[in-house]
């Protein structure tokens, strides 16, 4: 159900994954349909683009369901499944017991604590109990896991991963600066990417602006994304007097990220757990492009971020919920450039060195195989769940 050219994290790790495995590896079934003509470089994934097999008519569903798997498996021979999310995890135990297919569960977080909360729809937490392998994106994700019932020994924890090519340090643009932040553009400047929803933090980030304005007056919040909690932000900053201290800037694409970040003297997203809604960062990517970039972080100490930021080292974490430890981290951050300046460079070598997209692909490829190993010691099939 996520995939290119859908926007979103999930999309994006399920891009990158299958870019890495490669065309001649790895195929890729996606209910997202795409309005550009079909790829043909040798680089890109094959993709069975098809809406109606994920579709929610039975009998429509049923017999485009048959007739793909029908194709895939005469075409590509596959001998493993990934599925992206829990929710697509009866197509797992369907394949593995009519085709004895393995099949690995990519887990991320929001949607665990949401099958372990639903009463009515067992079958994705009975998926993810039954899979041959869970890649977890943090040891946070991966708790969430084992607490929904799934021994540890077949939970794998592998990080997201981060290209340090796209995402490196520039030079500010004086057009993107322009665009963005207008005339009203001040010296020092915050960046968040990220939904402007709730859990992201944001309002923390405003609501830390009155005191980080008696000293650094000219700081600008520039916010970049859009979601519903649009409207209430803009009303905290006007109803706190700093609305001239927040640019919000809308969605940017993708490719201008680079840029986005170069515009940043620091990037801080404060991020919270609202378990109740089952609203929690699993890891937090956006921390690893940012340092990517060359630029520290500040980010709430809550999910897998910990894992995500190397708290001292790579940014600084916070109390998410306390507006005065936000603004003491992201003024030190502001008048101490030099610290902010190892930060960010420590930051980008631990990207480098350990979260490239090649480095994630040699974990995941290290999973497939030992459940294909487990295969064959089998019998070369698996027990049924």
């Amino acid at each position: 159900m996520y995939f290119p050219p859908q926007v979103g994290g999930i999309a994006n790790v399920m891009a990158a994954v299958t870019a890495g495995l490669g065309r001649d590896r790895v195929s890729c079934l996606t209910a997202v349909p795409s309005n550009q003509p079909a790829a043909s470089s040798s680089f890109m994934p094959k993709v069975y683009r098809r809406p109606r097999a994920f579709g929610s008519v039975k009998y429509l569903h049923a017999i485009s369901w048959g007739a793909t798997i029908a194709e895939i498996m005469i075409r590509e021979r596959p001998r493993i499944v990934q599925l992206a999310t829990v929710y697509e995890g009866y197509l797992g135990l369907w394949l593995r017991r009519w085709l004895r297919l393995p099949f690995v569960i990519y887990a991320h977080g929001n949607e665990i604590l949401a099958a372990m909360q639903e009463s009515g729809y067992i079958k994705p937490l009975v998926a993810l109990q039954n899979a041959d392998r869970v890649l977890a994106n943090s040891h946070f994700t991966a708790s969430l896991v084992q607490k929904a019932g799934v021994d540890p020994r077949r939970i794998d924890v592998i990080y997201l991963g981060c290209d340090p090519n796209t995402f490196r340090p520039v030079p500010a643009r004086v057009e993107m600066r322009q665009k963005l932040l207008g005339d009203g553009y001040k010296n020092r400047v915050i960046v968040t990417v990220g939904n402007l929803v709730s859990r992201k933090g944001h309002d923390m980030v405003i609501r830390a602006l009155p005191r980080l304005a008696q000293t650094i007056p000219d700081i600008t919040y520039l916010v970049v994304g859009n979601g519903p909690h649009r409207q209430q932000l803009e009303e905290l900053a006007c109803s706190i007097g700093v609305r001239d201290h927040v640019v919000f800037a809308g969605v940017v694409p993708d490719r201008d990220l680079p840029d986005v970040y170069a515009l940043s003297d620091v990037f801080a997203m404060p991020s919270r757990a609202h378990l109740d809604t089952c609203d929690v960062e699993g890891f937090g990517l956006v921390f690893l492009e940012a340092n990517a970039c060359g630029k520290p972080v500040v980010a709430g100490r809550s999910g897998g971020i910990p894992e995500a930021v190397e708290d001292g080292v790579t940014g600084l974490l916070v109390n998410p919920t306390d507006a005065e430890d936000i603004a003491r981290a992201i003024g030190k951050l502001l008048t101490d450039t030099d610290l902010a300046r190892r930060m960010g460079h420590q930051g980008r070598v631990r990207v480098v060195t350990r979260f490239t997209w090649e480095a994630i692909i040699k974990r995941v490829e290290k999973s497939l195989e030992a459940v294909l190993r487990e295969k064959i010691t089998r019998g070369g099939h698996l027990d049924e769940p």
